[in-house]
Parts: structure tokens; C-alpha cells; sequence
């Protein structure tokens, strides 16, 4: 889980209701737990800011969903700031600095174009050499889709998202964007320009909140789809983490359809440490897509798309909304 402090200003309004009605601030703490928070401590301050909050969520994208729900009741205006601990703002202080925005380009016409000349050099000629063989299945699952769609897969390799795109139908590649954390793969110009280009990647800040849920948001709107790892991280094989609530809320707010992959045997040919690869046979299995339409919450959302995944891979089936979030201490190391 993520912890953030919000700070609230509460609008004439929101003053007005809450002298007529104490109770209404307990409500607004029963709609944050609602969308998958859960209120740590609150306090009334006096100065710039009427109430500091501090909560836990399951990531930036779930914090930012819940800060515009609450922002939209019309009686207060929330900020949001992710909150980590001493040694890890430390560390943070050593990285070097890495770029946080999309390129602007990559979805013009002319590096579509150079993506696709490109696509056999980059990718193609890499995942023949390696995956010896690619066994992709459910392929035909994908037939309907049109886009825009949200692709989501288990994480236990960096060579995870070369077979995915290689699996995927070329109607569906031909507009699709791949979330990618900054702080590893923005880190030079040079590194940032390759990626976005050529495997139309864009930057997610890890704390970048509600600015990584935007600039998704909009790709979806122009008919792009996206793909994302729920984990949040690169994970063991056969440990399937518990799901962020990221891609859950995009498909909602979107109403657009979440297609599951399971991906088998690429940890065995990058394990986490490995900087060079080893070829071995490995596998895309592809499931239904799943609507999100009437689903009666996030939370219920999220388990919904955990458990399409679990099916896929034979993973035992748990009640994912029983369970606590996944560490993120874990998913930072990636």
C-alpha cells in the first residue's frame, strides 16, 4: 500500500455543510474507504488548510481517482502528496534526474510509421532468437477487438513486454502504448527518444499521481490502447501479486474492454539480475476479454481482472478483496 498526505480546503460550501452536519466529514471518509482507501489519521488545522488527512491506497492512479471523486462533491479541494520514508527519500536524492513527460511525437503519423519500418530490427528479430519457440495462444480471442482496449499481464521479466507485443494481433499493436516506469527507463535522452519511439512507451513517475492517469486517459479517448502490469512490479513466476486498482479504474472511467495475458518461461530466459538473456521456449496465453460495465466497485473490478489472469496461468483463485495490497517496497526495486 501507498501512503499520502492529502490537505484540504474546504469551499464556503463545504463550511456551511459541515456546521449543519458534523457527520458529513465522516461520510466523505466512508466514500474514500468506498473507492479503496483507508483513512490512517485526520486532523483540523488552522492556517492556509483546513484538514490534513493521511491514507493509504493501493497506488498513485487509485490515490488520484479518489482525490477527483471527493474534489467533485463541490465542498472541499484536495492536494495530494505521496508520502515514503526517510532512508527512501535519501536514496531518491542520489538518482539521477529522469524524464517524467510523454513525447509529444510518438503517436504522430511519421513515428507510427518509423515504428512499424523498425519493428523486425527492435523486436521481432530479438523475440526469434530468444523464445525458442513462442507458443502464443488465444489469439483468436482478440479478433473483435477493435481498440481501444487495456492489456494486462503478469510481470516476471524485461523481456515480458517484447513478447507480449509480438503476440498481440497487428490491428491491435498498430495503436497501442506501453506505461513504463521514468526512473528506469527516462533516465538519458538518448534511452528515453528509443523507447517512446520504437516500442511507444511513455514515462509513469512512481508518486506521479493523477499526471500518469491523464496522459493515459487521453491515449484511451483517441482510440489508443495500453498496456500496463498490474503488480506494479516484476514478481516471481507462479506468485501472482494482488492487483492495483489503476487499470480497473481507467477501464471504468473509459468503458473500455481489459484483455488478460498470462506470460510463461520469460523469467527463465532474463532472470532478475541477468543482464544477458539465455533462449528457451516460452508462452502468451491470451484470455476473453472482460467488460467492467455493472461491476459495483473498484475493489470488485480489480478482483475481477486478478482472477482472469489467475485462470489463465492455473493460479490458485483467492478473494483478492480480502487480502492486503501488495508491498510496494518490493515493486520499487524493478
Amino acid at each position: 500500500m501507498a501512503t499520502f498526505v492529502v490537505l484540504a480546503r474546504l469551499t464556503p460550501e463545504g463550511y456551511k455543510r459541515l456546521a449543519r452536519d458534523p457527520q458529513r466529514l465522516a461520510a466523505v471518509n466512508a466514500d474514500v474507504e468506498r473507492l479503496g482507501g483507508r483513512v490512517l489519521r485526520q486532523y483540523a488545522v488552522l492556517g492556509e488548510y483546513d484538514l490534513v488527512t493521511f491514507i493509504d491506497v493501493a497506488d498513485n492512479i487509485s490515490a488520484a481517482s479518489i482525490a477527483a471523486e471527493i474534489s467533485g462533491l463541490g465542498t472541499v479541494k484536495l492536494e495530494l502528496f505521496p508520502a515514503i520514508g526517510f532512508d527512501r527519500f535519501v536514496e531518491l536524492l542520489k538518482i539521477r534526474s529522469y524524464r517524467t513527460e510523454p513525447h509529444t511525437w510518438q503517436t504522430q503519423p511519421w513515428a507510427r510509421l518509423l515504428r512499424r519500418a523498425g519493428r523486425y530490427w527492435v523486436m521481432t528479430r530479438h523475440v526469434n532468437r530468444l523464445c525458442k519457440p513462442l507458443t502464443v495462444e488465444g489469439r483468436e480471442l482478440l479478433r473483435d477487438v477493435k481498440g481501444p482496449a487495456i492489456i494486462i499481464a503478469n510481470h516476471t521479466s524485461h523481456i515480458d513486454t517484447l513478447a507480449l507485443l509480438t503476440a498481440l494481433p497487428g490491428h491491435l499493436r498498430e495503436k497501442l502504448a506501453v506505461a513504463a516506469a521514468a526512473d528506469r527507463f527516462y533516465r538519458t535522452s538518448m534511452r528515453s527518444w528509443w523507447f517512446s519511439l520504437f516500442w511507444n512507451t511513455y514515462p509513469v513517475a512512481r508518486g506521479g499521481g493523477k499526471a500518469a492517469l491523464d496522459y493515459t486517459m487521453s491515449l484511451l479517448e483517441r482510440n489508443w490502447s495500453i498496456v500496463i502490469f498490474p503488480e506494479g512490479g516484476r514478481f516471481k513466476p507462479g506468485r501472482l501479486q494482488k492487483f492495483r486498482h489503476g487499470p480497473t479504474i481507467m477501464a471504468m472511467e473509459a468503458k473500455v474492454p481489459v484483455i488478460p495475458a498470462y506470460l510463461e518461461g520469460l523469467h527463465k530466459l532474463m532472470p532478475r539480475g541477468q543482464r544477458t538473456p539465455s533462449p528457451g521456449p516460452a508462452s502468451v496465453r491470451f484470455g476473453e476479454p472482460v467488460s467492467l460495465a455493472g461491476v459495483g466497485s473498484i475493489p470488485e473490478g480489480t478482483s475481477l481482472l486478478e482472477r482472469s489472469v489467475r485462470e489463465l496461468g492455473g493460479l490458485p483463485i483467492r478473494d483478492a478483496k480480502a487480502e492486503p495490497a501488495a508491498a510496494g517496497a518490493e515493486a520499487g526495486r524493478r
